[in-house]
This record gives structure tokens, sequence and C-alpha cells, in this order.
């Protein structure tokens, strides 16, 4: 009875491999398409945003006397739903002693990142935004404009489109000679029509 099921099981696993594979196939070959149009100055942007970035984190945990860790959790906690202007404000105002005002699930999330750093970010987005704020540069952010860039049919993508669109990102990162953050940064800086 085993064996029956192996091997009823089999075919269905190999279908869902190969139809993973193609999709995958399909994303890296979107993201090449998007990387070979860009600007010069969108380059140099991606180049140096997460830096800029970690920059802001470390501001955070300096006025909080914390870690790096600490402060990029407390950054990516305020990125649901905001602009990046609005989230450093809102970050930098917390770690100032202050309540910013907006998502009450962000500030719970910045308060229990201070004990929990990485941790406290049970979304895929918002780890690996804290992730790469810190400097992971393997991490990938897969947001709206990521999901947007990939043609998908939602902004909101479930696991499995989420490990594909990343693969698909660490992929292209491996051909042109880049980190996934830094292919991740360009494509967003791209599809969203600047850094800011």
């Amino acid at each position: 009875m085993t064996v029956c099921r192996m091997v009823y099981a089999c075919p269905m696993t190999m279908t869902k491999t190969v139809e993973t594979a193609h999709l995958t196939a399909t994303y890296v070959d979107t993201f090449r398409g998007i990387m070979m149009n860009a600007t010069l100055a969108q380059c140099e942007q991606a180049s140096v945003w997460y830096r800029d970035a970690e920059e802001v984190a470390e501001e955070v945990a300096r006025n909080l006397s914390t870690s790096l860790d600490v402060g990029a959790s407390i950054v990516a906690a305020f990125s649901p739903r905001e602009r990046w202007s609005t989230n450093v404000a809102k970050a930098i105002s917390f770690s100032l002693g202050n309540k910013p005002a907006g998502l009450q699930n962000n500030l719970k999330m910045a308060e229990s990142s201070l004990t929990l750093a990485f941790d406290a970010l049970k979304g895929l987005k918002t780890n690996a935004f804290a992730r790469a704020i810190a400097g992971d540069s393997d991490a990938v952010v897969i947001d709206v404009w990521m999901c947007r860039a990939a043609n998908l049919d939602t902004d909101s993508p479930n696991v499995g489109q989420y490990r594909m669109l990343s693969d698909a990102i660490r992929i292209v990162a491996r051909e042109f000679g880049l980190t996934p953050r830094t292919v991740q940064a360009l494509i967003w800086i791209i599809i969203r029509g600047g850094a800011a």
C-alpha cells in the first residue's frame, strides 16, 4: 500500500516542481528584461539604496543605544503601507521616545523589535527588509512593486510566490554579478519610478 501511495504522489510532485521551475524561469526572464532597460542613474541609486537605509537604522540604533539589527527591525516595522520618507520619519521619531501615529500593528512590531529584533517581524517582506537594511546582501524584499514588476495577479504574494520571486531575483543577481538586494532595489526603483 505504501508503494502505491508513493507512485501516485510522484507525478503530482513532479508536476508541481515543473510548474514552479517554469514560473521561476518566467520571472527570471521578466526581471532580466527590466534590468536590461536600467539607466545609469537608476543603477547608481540602487547601488547605494540599502547603504543609505542602513545609515537610518544606525541612527535609530544609536538613539536607542542598541544593535544595528534592532535599528533595522524598527525601520522595517514602520514600512508596511508607508512611503520611504514617512517610514524613516516614524522610525526616527520612535527611537526618540515618541509613539508615531499610524497603523497600530506597525507600532507593536517596532516595540517588539526592541527585544526580539528580526524575530519580531513575522511577515516575509518585513523580515527580509530588516535583514537587507542590516547588511544581508542575500535578503530579497518582495513588496507590491516587485509583484507588479513580475506581473503577478496580486500585490500580496503567498509563500510559494514569494519564494519563486526571491529565487528569480537571486538567479538574475548571479547573472549580472550583483547582490540580490541590489537587483531587487534596482527593479523596485525602475518599476516605482524613483528611489524616494
